[in-house]
Parts: structure tokens; sequence; C-alpha cells
């Protein structure tokens, strides 16, 4: 009997075949590796993430640039030009000066942009004004400069070289009046002595309006011996500028008295002659 062909079922050459599959890895042929990052991998996970980090930094770079345009163009339309320039200059608290003067003291140029007014330097030119005692000034947005004065205040008035100039309560010649103003007390002062028109000036302030309104004159050729001359003819010994206000408040209910003369110089012992 002869012996029968071999019958190859493949396992021979399917274990070839692996044999030769494994030799040509070995060979280094390469199949694709789904670990390499081209087919789902770490690699193209890291390359997502890299392309988003590129778009994020782009995104906040123009954020940025659009941020410092804006702030530019903010800073230039409020600060330099005159969107937001002065349009407007309000006068208040005018009583004998006019609101035109105070304008015109001020000078406040029309447009300049309102946050670089400046306003301490517009309050001093204010106040050289001889009838302001002092100003304030304020700015709002959009347009408007304000100006608020406090007008001097007189206690009294003296007459010099034919004219009657009116004193406030700091002793001040700050005005020129044609004539002597009703309700007030002159003043008679040793010429050339500023500190006795302070002194006398502080007396006429103490005293109330509705009294000071009822004195002829305050005499001080004496600084420490200060005369009130009523306009009833009543004199009231006053002394020196000190104790003004205590001064004041004793001598109201003494002159109710019909008495020539009254004495105030010690407020703590007044007496009346």
């Amino acid at each position: 009997m002869s012996a029968s062909p071999e019958v190859g079922y493949g396992f021979a050459d399917a274990d070839d075949s692996y044999v030769e599959s494994g030799a040509l890895d070995g060979a280094g042929f390469d199949g694709p590796d789904v670990g390499d990052g081209d087919f789902g991998g770490g690699g193209g996970g890291g390359g997502v993430r890299r392309f988003g980090r590129r778009v994020r930094r782009r995104f906040v770079l123009i954020a940025v640039a659009l941020i410092v345009l804006l702030a530019a163009a903010a800073i230039w339309l409020v600060a330099f030009s005159s969107v937001f320039g002065v349009r407007t200059v309000t006068v208040r608290g005018t009583h004998v000066t006019s609101a035109a003067q105070v304008r015109a003291a001020a000078k406040v140029v029309i447009g300049t942009p309102v946050v670089r007014v400046d306003t301490n330097a517009i309050r001093q030119r204010v106040e050289r004004l001889a009838v302001v005692a002092r100003a304030e000034v304020s700015t709002s947005f959009p347009h408007t400069v304000t100006i608020t004065v406090v007008e001097r205040q007189p206690v009294g008035y003296v007459r010099s070289a034919g004219k009657v100039e009116l004193i406030d309560r700091a002793g001040l010649r700050y005005r020129t009046v044609p004539a002597a103003p009703h309700g007030l007390p002159r003043l008679v002062l040793p010429s050339g002595r500023s500190a006795a028109s302070r002194s006398v000036a502080r007396v006429a302030a103490a005293l109330p309006a509705s009294l000071r309104a009822r004195l002829k004159s305050i005499q001080a050729l004496d600084p420490v011996a200060i005369t009130l001359v009523l306009r009833d003819g009543q004199l009231v010994q006053w002394g020196s500028a000190t104790r003004n206000v205590a001064k004041a408040r004793v001598l109201a209910p003494l002159l109710r008295h019909q008495v020539a003369q009254v004495d105030v110089s010690d407020p703590d012992l007044p007496f009346t002659r």
C-alpha cells in the first residue's frame, strides 16, 4: 500500500504564515499602532490642547488690545476733547457784586474739559474781588462749573479823604459807597492804625444787629478805652477789645434803663451812671 500523499489543511501553512508574520514584525514591518496618536491616542489629544491654547492666547491678546484702545479713547474723550467741556458757569451767593463780575474774575475758559478745570486757581481769582470774603468752586458733569461766593458783611464805616468806606468784621476796608449807610456806626480810628481798625471791627461784630443799628459811632482813639456812642446820646465805656461777647451780653439789659452812661469794661462788674 503506497503512502498516501500528505493532505494539508493549512495548519502547517498557517503556522508558517504565523512564523513569517512574526518574522516580518521582527524584521521591522510596522503596522498601524493605535497608541501612536493618529487614531485617537494620547498624541492626538495633545495636539487639540495645543491648538486650544493658541486660540485662547489670541483671544486674550485681542481682548487686551481692545481694552487699551477703549481706555485711550475714553481718556481722550473726557480729558482732551470738548465733548465734556465747560459750557455753563453758574454763580451763586451774589448780592452786592454781580454774577457777570464774578465770571469775569474767574476767567473760566469755555470748552475746557471739566476734569481739567483748576478749581483752586478759579477760587483764588474770585477771592481777589474786594467784596468777596471767600469762594467755593466745584464742577459737575457734563458741562458745568459752579462758583459760590460769600460776600463781606459791613459792621461799620469810616470817613477818609471825603470818602465813605465800609469795614468788615476783619477790619478790612473793602468798598467805597456814596453815602453813610443806614444802620451802621461810624468807626472813629487813629490814622494809620490798622490794629485799631481790627479791634473796633471785632467789637462791632460782637454786637447784635439790633444794638449795632442804635449806635452813632464807635471811638477807638485809645485802644484800651473804646467808647460806644448811641444815637440817643448814651455812652458805653467798653474798655479794650477783649471779652467782647460777654460785654455785649450784659450791655443789652443795662441800656433799657434811662441812664447816661454804662461801663462794661469788666463784664463781671458792670455799672451805670
